[in-house]
């Protein structure tokens, strides 16, 4: 009888201890939260953010999609690369802007742990993503400092944002955001349908920003808004996307902030609590 006892009992433990924990989600987002990788993976992986490998991973433990880092090459090529500048963590050296692909189509990342690991283009991504149309993806555009006409500069950005989505047919798939106001104004005034967000320094400078451009959103630190920040937004008909989830509790008080968007750096554990 006693032993009969016990087995009942860790059998009713291990079922409590798989419940699935239930979120009460209000936003804009049909009350759900689109669960995206950081650059993939995210900070401190196996692999490199912004890497193939990263993000298809990302994508194959079950995450609605991903969010990459975006830069433009001299010659009009898009490429996923976080820093600004090649030194520090690759084999090459200058800025993606002031190289033409073929310069870079055959970098590797130079840390031991990566060696194994290249930029990839925006092409080389989703010309090898299987069903790429069921992702979503949040394009991090990242503005060349040394920039000489930037008004030049921003119309090659999007016309080879635009020309690379037409191209997959992926319109209603991708996010754009940026913290460069000029050349989210200028996206905006050219094309209307897109989903830009503001990536600010502050809520507030977000908020007014986004409401005077009539952006789709803010993307911003999770450290940086609150559930009641998050509220305002969302009267105010703006989405917001929250990052810098490292951890297992980073992850759980950003879903209760009830935003419209995750990205985290803890990809298996978020998709273990929102899928």
């Amino acid at each position: 009888m006693k032993r009969i006892l016990i087995i009942v009992c860790l059998v009713f433990l291990s079922i409590t201890s798989c419940k699935k924990e239930v979120f009460d989600i209000e936003n804009l987002n049909g009350n759900r939260i689109t669960a995206l990788g950081h650059a993939g993976m995210g900070v401190g992986n196996t692999y490199p953010m912004d890497s193939y490998e990263s993000i298809v991973k990302c994508l194959n433990l079950g995450m609605d999609g991903s969010e990459f880092d975006v830069q433009m090459t001299k010659d009009s090529v898009l490429v996923l690369f976080h820093d600004m500048n090649f030194s520090e963590r690759t084999n090459l050296k200058g800025t993606v802007n002031s190289l033409n692909w073929n310069e870079i189509k055959n970098a590797h990342y130079s840390q031991t742990l990566y060696l194994d690991y290249s930029i990839i283009s925006m092409e080389q991504l989703f010309s090898n993503v299987e069903n790429l149309q069921k992702y979503k993806f949040t394009f991090d555009c990242k503005m060349d400092a040394d920039i000489t006409d930037a008004n030049r500069f921003y119309e090659s950005f999007i016309n080879a944002i635009v020309k690379i989505v037409q191209k997959y047919k992926i319109e209603n798939n991708i996010y754009i955001e940026a913290q460069d106001v000029g050349f989210l104004t200028r996206f905006k005034n050219k094309y209307t349908d897109y989903k830009l967000f503001i990536y600010p320094s502050s809520f507030e400078s977000g908020l007014n920003t986004a409401l005077s451009l009539n952006l789709s959103g803010i993307t911003i630190s999770t450290r940086d808004i609150t559930k009641e920040q998050i509220k305002i937004a969302h009267d105010n008909n703006l989405w917001v996307a929250i990052w810098n989830t490292h951890t297992n509790e980073d992850n759980m008080d950003a879903i209760n902030k009830n935003p419209d968007f995750i990205q985290t750096d803890n990809v298996r554990n978020l998709v273990s609590l929102l899928k």
